[in-house]
């Protein structure tokens, strides 16, 4: 490493350089997660006024047609559902956004090319659609309405809900899809105008919203539940919110300064803060259980600040940490929260755990030529190293769901390898792929890759060819062959499989 390169680093672990920035507001979420329990109790309670006041509101839209059950979910239908719920290929329905039509994919089996759409809805290019945390509903957005679709069988599909909200430009919604969040952009001369509304999920009831004078600075964290939120102000303060009442947890802010970043845990209410250490270290991971802000870990660290991002293990058993030359690992379930590093002399391009496992992957070194290193977390205090795959084109890891098969992935060489991290083999290579997303369905049985392009460069008048390969997506099996390319009319925006989610949907599984 260059000489000059070493002493700017240097200097921004000292923060003689470092400037950071938290405080512009974007619409996309916080990862939302949640944790453990255990240590001695700290109160971290701030007095100024950096937080969020919100305003109850009365609006209620009644649903608009009646489910075929007394819920809106599937996790709630009375059991026996329809016989086609029960097959996986079923399950395995897809959302694209092609061109101006957002559309709901269907095929009785993905080995082949029988697909077919069971649902189009006319798509605002500036404004987004998704399929909700769980997968229990699907949600549109168009100007000042934001409505949420589904039915107990796919073949009668509907809107199930709408929700109002002028001038409308995003929409969240809590992992247990109990709220939908809905924002505008603020309008300073309108003090009084709502920018953010939070509206019950199964009634359309309005609850809180924010005004024009109070501006968040960052997106709302979920913790797991939906029963704890947070956010991170421009002064770099974390508040946490009770979502049941909407009100500051302990009155006031975490006593904390010059926050990072904030991440909630997947499975329990625990929240890791990356901050600013003050001491010879230039940051600091701290680990805190809500609602009590039990002080559970807390261990400085060697970062730029840029480059430093937190990474939970999907079950919330471990919690991997960017730092400067390596990984700091902490073990979640264990007593004390022990902690490991990982030395990483190179340049980092990729980190990914292994869903519910103890696995993960990093891709490091100079291109073109870099290396791919598989470890495991699963013996006490050691950090394994399974194997390193070298002299590679990669950029990217996507993780089957099941989490024994991995895509190594060189996207801008359009190059994919699948991986058994089982056995440590190839099962197989692919070239000449036209891609940027490559993404699994729930089952791990398919892969879906797509070339998206952002919906701002979308024009309706787009000439489409149908030859042109930018207009298809590809599905795969887990083992890499092509089962079929599906042309579309137009360029794709947004490909994503519908989620399983709820117990119900396991049980399901499970009879296959």
């Amino acid at each position: 490493m260059a000489d000059a390169e070493v002493e700017r680093r240097m200097k921004v672990m000292r923060g003689d350089t470092c400037t950071i920035s938290t405080r512009r507001r974007t619409y996309r979420r916080i990862e939302s997660k949640a944790g453990s329990s255990r240590s001695h109790k700290e109160s971290y309670i701030q007095k100024e006024r950096s937080y969020l006041q919100f305003i109850k509101i009365e609006t209620k839209n009644p649903p608009t047609s009646i489910p075929c059950s007394s819920s809106l979910t599937r996790r709630f239908f009375d059991r026996p559902l329809d016989s086609k719920c029960f097959n996986v290929g079923a399950l395995d329905q897809l959302f694209i956004r092609d061109g101006t039509l957002d559309k709901l994919l269907w095929n009785h089996n993905w080995s082949v090319d029988g697909t077919v759409s069971f649902f189009r809805y006319p798509a605002d290019k500036k404004l987004p659609s998704r399929w909700s945390p769980l997968g229990s509903f699907f949600v549109t957005s168009n100007y000042d309405v934001v409505s949420i679709w589904g039915s107990r069988y796919y073949t009668d599909f509907g809107r199930l809900m709408r929700f109002s909200h002028y001038q409308v430009e995003e929409f969240d919604i809590s992992p247990g899809e109990k709220y939908l969040v809905t924002y505008n952009r603020p309008d300073p001369t309108d003090p009084n105008g709502l920018w953010l509304k939070i509206f019950d999920v199964s009634t359309g009831t309005g609850i809180v919203g924010l005004n024009n004078g109070d501006v968040a600075d960052s997106p709302m964290g979920w913790g797991k539940d939906d029963t704890y939120f947070a956010t991170l102000s421009k002064s770099n303060t974390v508040s946490v919110y009770e979502a049941r009442t909407f009100n500051l947890l302990g009155k006031s802010p975490l006593k904390l300064d010059d926050v990072i970043d904030i991440s909630w845990s997947p499975t329990e209410a625990v929240l890791a803060i990356l901050l600013k250490a003050g001491g010879e270290q230039p940051l600091k991971v701290l680990l805190l259980q809500i609602p009590d802000e039990v002080k559970l870990a807390e261990k400085e660290i060697t970062a730029i600040v840029g480059d430093c991002k937190m990474h939970w293990q999907s079950n919330g058993e471990y919690l991997a940490v960017n730092t400067y030359g390596g990984f700091e690992f902490f073990r979640i379930k264990e007593e004390g929260i022990p902690t490991d590093f990982l030395k990483v002399d190179k340049r980092i391009l990729a980190f990914a755990w292994e869903p519910s496992g103890h696995r993960f992957a990093v891709i490091y070194g100079d291109e073109p030529t870099l290396s791919v290193s598989f470890y495991s977390m699963k013996t006490p205090g050691k950090i394994t190293e399974l194997t390193t795959l070298s002299n590679k084109q990669a950029d990217s890891l996507f993780w089957s769901p099941k989490g024994n098969l991995v895509v190594v992935a060189a996207l801008k060489e359009g190059k994919l390898e699948f991986f058994d991290v089982d056995r440590l083999a190839q099962i197989s290579s692919v070239a000449n792929v036209k891609a940027n997303q490559v993404v699994w369905n729930p089952s791990g049985e398919y892969v879906a890759t797509v070339s998206t392009i952002p919906q701002e460069e979308f024009y309706s008048d787009w000439c489409s060819d149908p030859n042109d390969p930018l207009d298809r997506f590809t599905i795969w099996s887990s083992g890499g062959d092509c089962l079929f390319v599906h042309q579309c009319q137009n360029r794709i925006m947004q490909l994503d499989w519908r989620p399983y989610g709820g117990i119900i949907d396991d049980d399901m599984l499970k009879t296959q």
